[in-house]
């Protein structure tokens, strides 16, 4: 899952957000600088990992696309992920996107001095760019996606793959929606 599910699984608690949003950026045991409350949001960001990284159905849609998105098929997946979600927020959540977007990068800011460097750049742009709103679009996900083309050190084609997510939308959309309930019991039973 991408950032979205993962501020969204925070069920709004400000420590829970701001360690699930550096986790991917605090490398093995560094997360024990942080204040325990911190601590909480990174474990929980790479829990969400883990059971979404295992799940056979994540692997299903790994599987539609991996062969035009080869190592960056993981990623892909999560963006698109983010985009169902997004696109149908209001099935997943009592707070209009546009809202929840705005009141997270409140908190994120709100809690600046908490961030890495890496995060804090991130937080810059996807405020600024409204990342989290746009995924609801496919012109957002292209976008983001060509951001992180641009990004990686290896050669890849991220910037086209929202050709599969239309290609592939219906049977992407019914993993999504079959997921995304069992991630949502697993977080709130950890």
């Amino acid at each position: 899952m991408n950032y979205l599910a993962h501020f969204l699984l925070s069920q709004q608690n400000e420590a829970l957000i701001v360690g699930n949003f550096i986790a991917d950026d605090v490398k093995g045991n560094q997360y024990r600088k942080y204040p325990e409350s911190i601590q909480q949001g990174i474990l929980m960001h790479r829990e969400i990992d883990t059971f979404t990284d295992n799940h056979p159905t994540v692997s299903n849609s790994k599987n539609l696309i991996r062969k035009y998105q080869k190592k960056y098929t993981p990623v892909v997946i999560d963006i698109f992920y983010d985009y169902f979600l997004a696109s149908n927020f209001n099935n997943y959540s009592n707070f209009e996107l546009k809202k929840f977007s705005l009141e997270t990068y409140s908190i994120l800011n709100k809690n600046i001095d908490l961030l890495t460097p890496k995060t804090n750049y991130i937080l810059h742009h996807m405020s600024k760019n409204n990342w989290l709103y746009n995924y609801a679009s496919i012109e957002g996900i292209q976008r983001a996606l060509t951001g992180l083309s641009r990004r990686t050190t290896f050669e890849n084609n991220m910037q086209v793959a929202h050709h599969l997510l239309l290609e592939f939308e219906n049977e992407l959309k019914t993993d999504f929606e079959h997921f995304y309930p069992e991630l949502k019991h697993h977080v709130r039973n950890i």
